[in-house]
């Protein structure tokens, strides 16, 4: 529930808050600090370390060294991509009710129906959960440690099935 004031007195409302606190926020700053140099360094020092062995390398070896550093760079670069759109979204609050949600940041208001929310994905690897529109743009992304999380995603499953 959420308390809106009017002039008259409080009003309640039947929409339920999804945020991050302070404290989830600073964690997810310390979390940042820490992962974001390593989502960025990890593959070039892959490839730094794996070049000097390519010289004495056979064919298998240079075959095996050439998939891990494409897929150590594809994990870090998407995981890099995720933190930062995260990170951007982070001072974003968001209520829903049962025709959709609205998302909050700063004095501006946004609305979306449930049925625009059907390109959303989750991240279960990063325990964030993306609500994008029709158009896939991102709208919000939710850690899993956001007050009214679990709430919501048992909402979201209800009406649209993710």
């Amino acid at each position: 529930m959420r308390l809106i004031g009017f002039s008259t007195g409080l009003l309640y409302t039947k929409e339920s808050m999804v945020e991050h606190s302070k404290a989830t926020r600073v964690l997810a700053y310390i979390c940042a600090v820490i992962l974001l140099p390593v989502y960025v360094s990890g593959p070039i020092a892959f490839i730094l370390i794996s070049g000097k062995r390519l010289s004495n390398a056979d064919a298998s070896t240079v075959f095996i060294l050439a998939a891990l550093v494409i897929g150590i760079t594809y994990l870090c670069g998407k995981y890099f991509f995720l933190m930062v759109r995260f990170l951007r979204s982070l001072k974003t609050k968001m209520t829903y009710d049962d025709q959709g949600i609205a998302l909050y940041k700063g004095s501006e208001t946004k609305r979306y129906s449930w049925n625009d929310l059907k390109a959303s994905r989750e991240y279960a690897s990063c325990q964030i959960f993306c609500l994008m529109d029709s158009s896939k743009t991102h709208l919000f992304s939710i850690w899993e440690y956001a007050s009214g999380y679990r709430e919501f995603r048992q909402k979201m499953y209800e009406e649209v099935g993710i």
